[in-house]
């Protein structure tokens, strides 16, 4: 087998994955310490302490002699004594819950201040990349599942390649596959604008101008619940994403996202 280094990502296409990764590596760890204060889901435009929650991670008693952790999903509640929660001192002769020591120089406006500037490189990212997918025909050219793809048979076989961990050579190295696709098109359609939307919806001066965000979530509540919802989804989709990049050769793949140049094996003429 012959290598072959072909131009697989333009410029556009590498800036935009590396200033978006950085924005939403800071957004997820930001979000998660912001959560952390409050570590309650709840659906309408009200929430707070003493209303019901359809999840939750908190401790009946901060003073026991061990802080019994409960985690809610739903109905069901189990156990994490031990593995989640720490009962803090608030400085004022009380005891604050959270889920994970914070670090220890954290300050709460600061934090928010780098989820919002995140929020917007995020924001000004996604609409400039959708006007590239959408002037330059990248859309339709590489990301577009062609008709032929859509079929039980082709899902079929992707998913039978990627659970034995198969790597694309040749011609199929050349192109995103079905999975890939999908997976792509429902971040940058999907998964990103609920993201923003749902953000937005938690201020009060955008849902000032645009209340019928609020209308739009069900309130703003339920628009934290679905951020965050989301925010975990695309969690999960990272974590798919760089396990695939080691599976499908981390060096080529990474070397592809920075210079442009990818690798294809092909097969020597005779």
């Amino acid at each position: 087998m012959a290598r072959q280094l072909e131009l697989r990502h333009p410029w556009p296409v590498r800036l935009w994955h590396w200033v978006t990764a950085s924005a939403i590596g800071v957004l997820l760890v930001t979000g998660l310490l912001l959560f952390d204060i409050h570590p309650r889901l709840y659906w309408g435009d009200d929430g707070h302490e003493g209303m019901p929650a359809f999840f939750s991670i908190s401790a009946p008693n901060l003073d026991g002699p061990v802080l019994q952790t409960d985690l809610q999903v739903g109905s069901y509640h189990f156990d994490m004594t031990g593995r989640l929660g720490l009962a803090v001192d608030t400085g004022f002769g009380g005891k604050d819950f959270l889920v994970f020591a914070p670090p220890a120089d954290w300050d709460f406006g600061a934090t928010r201040g780098w989820h919002f500037m995140c929020a917007w490189i995020l924001v000004l990212g996604a609409i400039a990349y959708s006007l590239y997918l959408l002037v330059s025909g990248r859309l339709r050219r590489v990301l577009w599942p062609a008709r032929t793809e859509l079929t039980f048979a082709s899902l079929g076989r992707e998913l039978s390649q990627h659970l034995r961990l198969r790597r694309a050579r040749g011609e199929a190295a050349r192109r995103y596959n079905l999975l890939q696709k999908l997976s792509y098109l429902s971040v940058i359609l999907a998964l990103i604008p609920l993201l923003i939307v749902s953000g937005v919806t938690m201020s009060n001066s955008v849902t000032a101008a645009f209340p019928d965000l609020l209308a739009l979530f069900g309130g703003r509540q339920s628009a934290r619940s679905i951020h965050f919802i989301a925010a975990m989804l695309l969690l999960a989709f990272i974590a798919v994403h760089v396990f695939q990049v080691f599976v499908a050769g981390f060096f080529n793949r990474m070397r592809s996202m920075i210079t442009g140049r990818f690798a294809v094996e092909r097969e020597e003429s005779l």
